[in-house]
């Protein structure tokens, strides 16, 4: 990619809609341009009205395109919610030349993916779990080896087909090709994960606003991902039917004020809670929201234990599953920083937790260090170390091309 060509990516969450411009400078990602704004026409990670949630995209992408000064080359969305699933696939191929060669690992992963899927199924991602060669198992690059015979084990990660499409529908809305899509989970993991956690094991929860992803990595393969129809969302409702007020000052105080766990509230910790139209705000005890948030966030745990239980019992028999997450637990997300989380995740799935921030990139760094943005962060890292490094090309003039021209005016002083 050269200097003057950047990536952008839209991470389109249930709450906020992040658009982040990334470009390559001396070999190293900046991260040039930056827009947030909220997310209107979706829920839990489904478009339910394309003409809000165009508008949202458009306005995170415009806000990041008044930063960045760079031509796009590439654009990849994000995508979330309960439909997202995993699918083992197998594939084999003969040899041509008795070494392998990275035709035949293509050859044989496009082998791997010749399933027959129900007609609404769209696969996302093909995340290989061991190669075989003539009956030599555990091989993750089998490049350069000889044999006669290669297969394939992996795991497909699939989504709804309508689901992807209604989002498409809304970058086509903008004249806006899109490269990739990438799950979201998949792309918090590549920003806040080390190396040496994918490789002992280690569950990361992304906790969205209207989802939590879940990642599970060991022996640095990743090995299962499923989402929740719970997040932060669900923790801001409920503190607003229950402090009586409206969800934007619940959203406030889950932010600024919130807290999981009422062992971390002092008796005397009084907080004020602004009412519904003209009633005048009231004075509440902050050991209330603890009592609030806590049952919520131990449900939301009880949930991802239950399905970590059941996908490895599903597709794992008779392994236990803490015996491969030597690393434990990673949290991340917009809500993941209320005190009190790390140490009831600690508690109930007795393993050791800690907060996952996104790796610290070059350019604006402060704007993005935030939990929040670690979906958004790890897009850019997905798409530049992964994605096809292309030229921006002639095409017919659409929302990118116009904004260009406008922000070029306004800096000429037009």
């Amino acid at each position: 990619m050269g200097k003057e060509v950047g990536i952008l990516v839209v991470d389109v969450g249930t709450t906020k809609v992040c658009a982040l411009i990334g470009e390559e400078r001396e070999g190293e990602l900046w991260v040039t341009g930056i827009g947030i704004a909220p997310s209107q026409g979706l829920k839990k990670g489904m478009v339910l009205n394309i003409d809000e949630a165009t508008q949202s995209i458009k306005n995170a992408i415009e806000k990041a395109l008044t930063q960045a000064k760079v031509e796009i080359g590439s654009v990849y969305v994000s995508i979330a919610g309960a439909h997202i699933k995993t699918i083992p696939g197998m594939g084999v191929v003969a040899l041509k030349q008795k070494c392998v060669t990275e035709e035949d690992v293509e050859e044989v992963l496009r082998s791997a993916q010749n399933l027959n899927l129900p007609p609404e199924t769209e696969i996302l991602h093909v995340i290989p779990q061991e190669f075989i060669l003539d009956q030599q198992g555990g091989i993750l690059q089998p490049v350069g080896m000889t044999g006669v015979r290669l297969e394939a084990h992996v795991k497909l990660i699939v989504c709804n087909r309508s689901s992807l499409q209604n989002l498409l529908r809304c970058f086509e809305n903008l004249n806006l090709g899109v490269d990739g899509v990438i799950f979201q989970g998949l792309a918090s993991a590549e920003a806040v994960l080390t190396p040496e956690e994918k490789e002992l094991g280690v569950v990361l929860l992304d906790f969205g606003g209207g989802t939590t992803d879940v990642v599970i990595y060991w022996d640095n393969v990743l090995r299962d991902v499923f989402s929740i129809q719970v997040g932060g969302e669900h923790l801001t409702n409920d503190l607003a039917v229950g402090l009586r007020t409206s969800r934007r000052e619940a959203e406030k105080l889950k932010i600024e004020k919130g807290v999981c766990l009422r062992e971390l509230v002092e008796e005397d910790e009084i907080i004020e809670v602004a009412g519904i139209g003209n009633r005048p705000p009231r004075k509440v005890n902050k050991k209330f929201l603890a009592e609030i948030l806590e049952p919520r966030v131990k449900e939301l745990f009880e949930l991802i234990e239950r399905e970590l239980r059941k996908e490895v019992a599903s597709q794992f028999r008779g392994f236990d599953l803490k015996s491969k997450i030597g690393s434990g637990i990673v949290i991340t997300g917009g809500s993941s920083l209320i005190p009190g989380l790390v140490y009831l995740a600690d508690q109930m799935f007795d393993l050791p937790a800690r907060i996952g921030y996104p790796i610290r990139l070059a350019g604006l760094t402060e704007e993005v260090s935030h939990p929040q943005f670690s979906t958004a962060v790890g897009m850019l890292l997905y798409a530049y170390n992964y994605g096809e490094k292309t030229e921006p090309t002639e095409k017919e003039e659409g929302f990118l091309e116009k904004l260009k021209k406008i922000y070029k005016k306004f800096l000429k002083g037009g």
